[in-house]
C-alpha cells in the first residue's frame, strides 16, 4: 500500500495556495491528504498542534509572522517542513532551519515530485528502522556512537546543538537538533516535554506539580514542563490530577 501524507498548506497568498492544491490533486492522487490550508499563519500555527500533519508547505514571507518564526512555535512537532518562496535568499535561510526543503514558486511539478518523494523515503526510513535497531546514531568529535534508546535519560536543546544526559552520569553534546532526535526515537518511549527539553518515559521518577510542572529524573534532575505538553506526559504516565 503506498503510503499516504497528511498535508497542511500555510501561505498568506490565497491564489498559491489554490495553485499547490491543484498540482498536489492532479499529479499526486492517493499520495496527499490535504486536511487544512489557510491564509493566517497564526491560526495556522494553532491547528498544526490538533492536526499534527506528516507535511506542512509554509510560505516563508507573511506577515504578522513569517514563515521562520512560525517554524520555531511549532519545533516541538514531529511535521516535516517544506518552505514555499519566489525569493532565493529567504530558500537559503529556510534549508538553516533544517527543514526538509524549498519549492521556488512559482512551483514546478517535477521539483514538488522530488520534495514528495524526499519526504516519503525520509517517513519510510524512520518507520522501517526505529523498531530493528533498538539504538540511535549520534554523531561526535571521533565519529558516530551508537546509543542505545533506554541509556538516554533526556535530551536538552542548545540551539543547534543536542546534550544527552545518559544513565552512569554520561553526558554528550551532539551536533544535531533536538528535532532530529524527537524524530528519530520512537514516540512511544520519548516524549517532548518543553520546548528545551525531550524525556525518555522510563526514566522519569516523579511527576511534581510545583511552578506549573516539572518531572524528577533518575539521576535527580529536575526538567519544567510547558503547559502545551502537560497532558500528554501527564497522560502518558498515568498520574492522576
Amino acid at each position: 500500500m503506498e503510503m499516504k501524507l497528511n498535508v497542511v498548506i500555510i501561505d498568506d497568498e490565497k491564489h498559491a495556495i489554490d495553485t499547490l492544491i491543484y498540482d498536489l490533486q492532479e499529479n499526486h492522487f492517493g499520495e496527499v491528504e490535504i486536511v487544512f490550508t489557510t491564509t493566517n499563519p497564526v491560526e495556522g500555527a494553532k491547528q498544526l498542534r490538533t492536526l499534527k500533519p506528516d507535511l506542512l508547505f509554509l510560505n516563508v514571507d507573511m506577515p504578522g509572522l513569517t514563515g521562520l518564526d512560525l517554524i520555531q512555535l511549532i519545533d516541538d512537532l514531529s511535521v516535516q517542513v517544506i518552505f514555499t518562496t519566489a525569493h532565493m535568499e529567504y530558500a537559503v535561510q529556510a534549508v538553516e532551519t533544517m527543514a526538509s526543503g524549498y519549492l521556488l514558486k512559482p512551483v514546478q511539478p517535477d521539483e514538488l515530485k522530488r520534495m514528495l518523494e524526499k519526504v516519503k523515503s525520509e517517513k519510510q526510513s524512520r518507520q522501517s528502522q526505529l523498531p530493528v535497531t533498538g539504538k540511535i546514531a549520534v554523531p561526535d568529535a571521533d565519529g558516530v556512537e551508537l546509543i542505545p534508546w533506554d541509556d538516554i535519560i533526556y535530551c536538552k536543546s542548545d540551539s543547534n546543538y543536542c546534550e544527552l544526559n545518559l544513565t552512569g552520569n554520561r553526558k554528550i553534546v551532539a551536533s544535531k537538533t533536538l528535532k532530529y532526535f524527537e524524530t528519530n526515537l520512537p514516540s512511544g518511549q520519548f516524549c517532548r516535554v518543553h520546548k528545551s527539553y525531550m524525556v525518555n518515559i522510563q526514566h522519569i521518577k516523579k511527576y511534581l506539580k510545583r511552578d506549573g510542572g516539572e518531572l524528577l529524573m533518575d539521576n535527580n534532575d529536575v526538567l519544567p514542563v510547558s503547559r502545551n505538553h502537560r497532558d500528554e506526559i501527564l497522560k502518558l504516565i498515568q498520574v492522576n490530577r
